[in-house]
């Protein structure tokens, strides 16, 4: 699961990534108003943790463009304010939960969780593209009747176009998607491209290689009505 930890106290933001990562997330660090707002309007995340308190602005912001664009981001406000008037709000504005500081990490953990058990019974965990169906739930790829064999990088890159279908989107995008903030720029392109080569390779030999466009100089792009 990838989570973007938004939290400008170093110390803070330094243990719950540690204790996460720890837990098995692939976390993502901000910590300005500003490289919030870079992370969730380039990236796709499951969670979102974020503080209200940021240099640069206020993290409510942050909450009412990720629900303005109507994203499925778990969101959890970790704060500070504790006068009932500021959880009201922070809920009312799209947070699925709200963390009064300081807090447990454990605690931390169980409700990214349960945010997480009702965001997959809440949303239909099947991608249906005609002949090319992503099952979400048993991360699973059927093209054209038939069960692929993705390794599990081209099964995220597959997923992660699918997402933003009739959307170009870059090298640089997929790559940090995939790697984080552990990506390593010298050798990730190469990577990208031979993944999406044998992905499309897949795709083509079941009757779906029209889904799996080459932006050429940019990226990749998946069609679809």
């Amino acid at each position: 699961m990838k989570v973007l930890l938004i939290e400008d106290e170093p110390d803070l933001l330094r243990l719950m990534h540690r204790y996460l990562k720890k837990e098995g997330y692939l976390c993502e660090e901000a910590k300005t108003f500003k490289e919030g707002f870079i992370k969730i309007n380039n990236f796709e995340y499951e969670c979102a943790v974020i503080d209200l308190n940021l240099p640069g602005g206020d993290g409510l912001k942050l909450v009412d463009i990720m629900r303005s664009e109507n994203t499925h981001t778990g969101i959890i406000i970790i704060s500070a304010r504790d006068k009932i008037e500021d959880r009201i709000k922070g809920l009312d504005m799209g947070a699925d939960d709200y963390l009064t500081k300081p807090f447990n990490l454990s605690e931390l953990n169980a409700r990214i969780k349960a945010i997480m058990r009702r965001k997959t019974n809440q949303f239909d965990q099947l991608l249906n593209f005609g002949n090319l169906i992503i099952n979400l739930d048993e991360r699973k790829v059927v093209a054209d009747g038939k069960v692929l064999q993705l390794t599990k990088k081209e099964y995220n890159i597959l997923l992660y176009l699918a997402r933003n279908k009739n959307r170009v989107v870059t090298k640089d995008s997929i790559a940090e998607h995939l790697w984080g903030d552990y990506m390593d720029n010298a050798v990730s392109f190469d990577f990208i491209y031979a993944h999406v080569k044998n992905l499309r390779k897949k795709l083509v030999e079941n009757n779906c290689g029209e889904y799996l466009k080459t932006v050429y100089g940019i990226g990749y792009k998946f069609e679809a009505v």
